[in-house]
């Protein structure tokens, strides 16, 4: 790769320059991302401890050309596709002449890492790391409950706020015993999926967001995951 050293310390670039990205540079971010030919206008220079970025707005033939799979990486990790930001030696000024737009040959997923939330959920519904979390729907639902009812160890102890009178709740401690059958009942998205258990009261039912102190740390994480998705993705 052909980076020339800029001596002088001033940018070569100006904001409204059209630029393209040289051959052979991959996203910083996204290695096996080719960015070779990906053009567009300057609209940002940013000098930091002697480093020189340009920020540049991709133009269409380039947004209608890069992988479908970076699109979905940006919208996974909440960047902007259409904007890239680059150090000034990976670019060359476009002068118009037509320069294919490198493609990558080999797409490399990491493996999914029970550390992170989003890819134990993504566990939950069979997908890779760079697949986006799914919406809340009853189909979504179902699967989720699969999920659970293979994952979750009965039964096991929890807490659970309980109305004790009109202005007044109390948390008390139950057991959780199951998962109310998916088919018996209309989920509602904005409570989710039901969990039955025993009180000193006898038997209860219960919206699994609204449990706590789960005493199993497997358990607990694996409602907190839930919990998550559900008052995110609904």
């Amino acid at each position: 790769m052909d980076r020339t050293e800029n001596k002088s310390g001033s940018p070569r670039f100006q904001v409204g320059n059209k630029v393209r990205v040289k051959s052979g540079v991959s996203d910083p971010d996204f290695p096996d991302m080719p960015l070779g030919g990906w053009s567009g206008t300057v609209t940002e220079i940013i000098e930091h401890e002697g480093q020189i970025n340009c920020v540049f707005k991709l133009d269409n033939r380039t947004l209608t050309s890069i992988h479908p799979i970076y699109r979905r990486r940006c919208e996974r990790d909440g960047l902007d596709f259409e904007t890239m930001g680059l150090g000034e030696e990976d670019l060359e000024l476009d002068d118009g002449t037509p320069v294919p737009i490198e493609q990558p040959t080999e797409i490399k997923t990491p493996p999914l890492s029970m550390d992170d939330q989003d890819d134990r959920i993504r566990a939950a519904f069979g997908l890779t790391h760079d697949d986006l979390l799914p919406k809340v729907s009853h189909k979504n639902q179902h699967v989720y409950y699969r999920y659970l009812l293979t994952q979750l160890s009965f039964p096991f102890r929890a807490k659970s706020w309980k109305k004790i009178s009109r202005d007044s709740d109390k948390l008390v401690r139950l057991t959780v015993t199951g998962l109310y059958d998916f088919d018996d009942y209309d989920v509602e998205e904005c409570y989710g999926l039901i969990g039955v258990g025993k009180e000193s009261g006898g038997s209860v039912e219960f919206s699994l967001m609204d449990i706590e102190g789960i005493e199993d740390q497997a358990n607990r994480r694996l409602i907190e995951d839930y919990s998550y998705w559900l008052a995110n993705y609904g």
